[in-house]
């Protein structure tokens, strides 16, 4: 780091980590400091460390790092303040045109990270950060994928209302989960009303008359079973104004096809193995 960071004070404190503003020594601009509440238990270092290598692969959308130290006393890193706070603060306070724009930008960043393979495990409205130009960038990523744990021995992270109910049930974190939590963060931001582990998001969307793609979209992607839910492309294609019924009939269409090369290339090792 060719800058130094002079704390100036506490800014809140997360599930795991106490955020410090800082100012940096060259520019002066303001930054945030996480440090590593529980640096004393290896699982919340190994924890910490995955987050770090995650950001630190500078995906688009997700939170930019410009320095960290995993392997100090206590573990930290360094990222831009983002002015505009959490995407929590405008929960309820957006036009049909802003929540579609939200809705795309943020399914957007999770297909980045879906497409290389990674789970974020944590997907909520107070994870989502707004910058002063009205930017979203996503922060705070558990990760699980090439790269990362795969399963967490004493947490499987999410959070309660967000989480799918297979999470809750003791299964780690997977880009289904996202998906579940992805939309319980858009019934959130739609209706102003945090989800609850249970909740029945087509019963509570029944009289809500807005912004039908984003009421869709919730619904499919909030159902129970995680084998029955869109993956990140087609829930943008939900987005993007296509049926559910259109992104069902590609699926069966898919299934038809792998099938059929399937049987091909068995054929293909038989005759194979006979001569």
């Amino acid at each position: 780091m060719n800058f130094d960071v002079r704390c100036l004070g506490p800014l809140r404190s997360g599930g795991n980590a106490d955020l410090q503003i800082g100012q940096r020594s060259d520019t002066g601009e303001r930054v945030v400091v996480k440090f590593l509440r529980e640096f004393q238990s290896p699982h919340a270092r190994k924890g910490f460390a995955r987050e770090v290598r995650i950001l630190a692969r500078n995906f688009p959308g997700m939170m930019r790092i410009l320095f960290f130290n995993i392997d100090g006393e206590r573990p930290y890193y360094v990222m831009p303040l983002l002015t505009g706070g959490c995407l929590t603060h405008y929960a309820g306070r957006l036009s049909d045109e802003q929540l579609l724009a939200v809705a795309v930008n943020v399914a957007q960043s999770l297909a980045t990270l879906h497409t290389n393979h990674v789970a974020h495990g944590d997907i909520k409205p107070d994870n989502i950060l707004v910058s002063d130009d009205g930017k979203l960038q996503v922060a705070d990523p558990l990760g699980n994928g090439f790269g990362c744990t795969v399963f967490f021995s004493q947490n499987h992270g999410g959070t309660p209302g967000y989480w799918a109910p297979e999470i809750l049930g003791g299964k780690p974190i997977s880009q289904s989960g996202d998906i579940y939590s992805y939309g319980a963060t858009l019934f959130h931001v739609l209706t102003g009303q945090k989800p609850v582990d249970g909740q029945r998001f087509d019963l509570a969307l029944r009289h809500f008359n807005r912004a039908p793609r984003i009421r869709e979209t919730i619904i499919r992607c909030c159902h129970s079973d995680p084998g029955v839910r869109p993956n990140i492309q087609e829930t943008l294609r939900l987005l993007n104004g296509e049926s559910w019924a259109q992104i069902e009939k590609t699926r069966q269409e898919q299934k038809a096809l792998t099938a059929v090369l399937a049987v091909g290339l068995l054929s293909l090792i038989g005759l194979a193995l006979a001569e």
